[in-house]
């Protein structure tokens, strides 16, 4: 069994050397590389040129090494083997503490009093019970569940939307385009983890904006697209939205020119809400590929027929 390597844009290295670690009778090749194609079994790959998983005759499985599907959505000569989305709990856990810093930040005036010692102004902030903060979840699946479980524990009145019916304990959760606007028009934040699919690009729109309630903050850790930008940048404008916590944009790096960079309600950062660490993701990896090698299905698989 020989593994091809190709995290593009980010460090092969580390991912390289978790595998040699975890695997150390397996072959590692770095994409770029001379090598024979027929060697490689297993692919794990993030932004792989379309096409060139066509070229390893026994390849038998695709790991992507991240959980966005969307440059796979753009190739359409995938092969005829399963293509596993990375779940590493540690992401799920990451990017669950970074919305429960927004919510903290906004329910307990964090950003009042960093201007307030600025100005040397002493004032204590009113805030509302922990349990009357009203914080909603979009997108229920693994990373949304995690998110609104973890915000939910520590004692925020959460709601949840999603495209089908979720259980979640705890959790408010409603589904469908039925209630979608009415879901939008009840929290005081609002925490996008949409995937990005051909259904939900641009749906938080100039609608999505208008139904949310005045003064609604929104943070967004899922894909940029998910958003129309010129319909947020229209909400904080008028000061319907309070503001926005921003870490995915439709084009990254985040241009220069982009407004956000100085929008005084955007607090921008660099796509970091879910850092993806080699040694617990390989370790994901790892116990797929047993799996594989034992005959049984694994989860979650790239499903062809949807973008995102």
């Amino acid at each position: 069994m020989s593994i091809l390597l190709n995290n593009h844009g980010y460090d092969n290295k580390s991912w390289q050397s978790e595998l040699l670690r975890q695997l150390p009778t397996e072959t590692v090749h770095n994409f770029g590389d001379q090598f024979d194609p027929n060697d490689i079994t297993y692919a794990l790959i993030w932004n792989h040129p379309p096409g060139d998983l066509n070229r390893y005759p026994n390849l038998r499985a695709v790991f992507l090494l991240g959980a966005g599907t969307e440059h796979l959505a753009a190739d359409p000569m995938l092969p005829d083997v399963p293509v596993v989305i990375l779940a590493d709990p540690a992401v799920a856990r990451d990017m669950a503490g970074h919305a429960l810093y927004w919510v903290l930040e906004r329910h307990r005036h964090y950003y009042t009093y960093r201007e307030q010692q600025t100005a040397r102004h002493w004032e204590r902030r009113s805030i509302v019970p922990t349990g009357h903060f009203k914080v909603g979840v979009l997108g229920l699946g693994r990373i949304g569940a995690t998110v609104a479980q973890r915000i939910h524990d520590s004692g925020y009145a959460v709601t949840g939307w999603d495209a089908f019916p979720i259980r979640i304990a705890g959790i408010d959760a409603r589904h469908g385009p039925a209630q979608f606007c009415n879901f939008l028009s009840e929290p005081d934040i609002i925490i996008n983890c949409l995937p990005l699919t051909d259904t939900t690009r641009h749906m938080l729109d100039a609608g999505a904006f208008a139904a949310m309630g005045p003064g609604t903050f929104f943070v967004n850790i899922s894909r940029g697209a998910v958003v129309d930008d010129g319909a947020l940048l229209d909400a904080l404008n008028s000061g319907h939205l309070s503001g926005a916590a921003l870490d995915a944009f439709s084009l990254e790096p985040l241009p220069d020119r982009s407004p956000f960079w100085t929008h005084p309600l955007v607090h921008v950062t660099p796509h970091m809400a879910g850092a993806t660490f080699a040694a617990s993701a390989v370790s994901v990896i790892v116990e797929n590929i047993s799996k594989l090698n034992r005959g049984e299905v694994v989860q979650p698989l790239f499903e062809r027929h949807k973008a995102g």
